[in-house]
């Protein structure tokens, strides 16, 4: 059975299982031999050779296709107004989140969207309207969705997706099941990323099973004002049942708002979330990036 257990991010609607493991598995050997540990070359191949394999030793809980609509059969989800305005306030979010990093189109092209949304009159559509057509201005902005979800896509569907999750309990529970059906007692080790992180969180409360190993990569659980007071259970801890958690965060990876989150996940037993940001060129917020630091 699985020892490793990837789970991905937003915006893999269009994928499945074995793709995402495709590309996450040549990321994943990389990074291993990268680490130049004694026994990277061995693990390595172990890896490379379960894509392949029968009984593999690593699997991908996938869940993007809970979120296609089916245009045939008439079918598209019906997004609350709650729903609705979470993905509002956490376009607002990351557009602040990108105006303050390093990166000079980054930071200007945010700073522009966020100079549009503020001069919307707000006595003109009443309290929150300042916010409101955030992420409609993302949308519009190819490039910046790029640089902030590392998908060559609309933010749309991405903000929705996150929304969805904290919002619609049939989809929560549907998207951890995925995960739960591939965890057993032979796996050591879960990877979460981005949206996935916080799938991987929930479950491993959830999940009696013992984990020697928690990694999330990309994480936006810290994000104060829009996942983290809405994370299940709360208050947030550090999962009883995992023995080691170790969070890697790019500072300039947009959705990791808050890349330490050891001060904001205690543990009854002194556990610390080992927090790690290492810098990188390129994508900074892509599961593959990730994978081969």
């Amino acid at each position: 059975m699985a020892r490793v257990v990837l789970i991905h991010g937003v915006g893999r609607q269009s994928s499945c299982a074995q793709a995402e493991l495709g590309e996450w598995i040549p990321s994943l050997v990389k990074g291993v031999l990268l680490s130049r540990h004694p026994s990277a070359g061995k693990v390595g191949a172990e890896l490379a050779a379960s894509v392949a394999s029968a009984v593999s030793v690593v699997q991908m809980a996938f869940y993007g296709d809970l979120f296609l609509s089916d245009p045939v059969q008439g079918y598209a989800p019906t997004d609350s107004a709650e729903t609705k305005s979470i993905a509002e306030e956490l376009a607002v979010v990351l557009l602040h989140s990108a105006a303050h990093r390093d990166e000079p189109r980054l930071k200007a092209q945010a700073r522009i969207i966020l100079s549009q949304i503020d001069s919307n009159p707000e006595d003109t559509q009443g309290a929150g309207a300042m916010v409101r057509g955030a992420m409609a201005r993302l949308d519009g902005d190819r490039w910046l969705a790029q640089r902030i979800f590392g998908l060559a896509q609309h933010a749309k569907p991405d903000l929705m997706q996150v929304a969805r999750y904290l919002t619609d309990v049939d989809t929560r529970s549907q998207i951890q099941n995925r995960l739960n059906e591939q965890i057993t007692e032979d796996t050591c080790l879960i990877i979460g990323h981005s949206l996935g992180s916080i799938v991987a969180w929930e479950t491993c409360h959830t999940n009696k099973r013992h984990l020697p190993m928690l990694l999330t990569i990309g994480s936006p659980l810290g994000l104060d004002s829009v996942v983290y007071p809405r994370l299940r259970p709360l208050p947030p801890m550090f999962p009883p049942s995992v023995q080691r958690w170790v969070n890697v965060a790019h500072p300039d990876d947009v959705v990791a708002v808050e890349p330490r989150l050891a001060p904001l996940f205690p543990s009854e037993e002194g556990r610390e979330v080992e927090d790690h940001n290492p810098r990188s060129a390129g994508n900074h917020h892509a599961a593959t990036t990730y994978l081969e630091q």
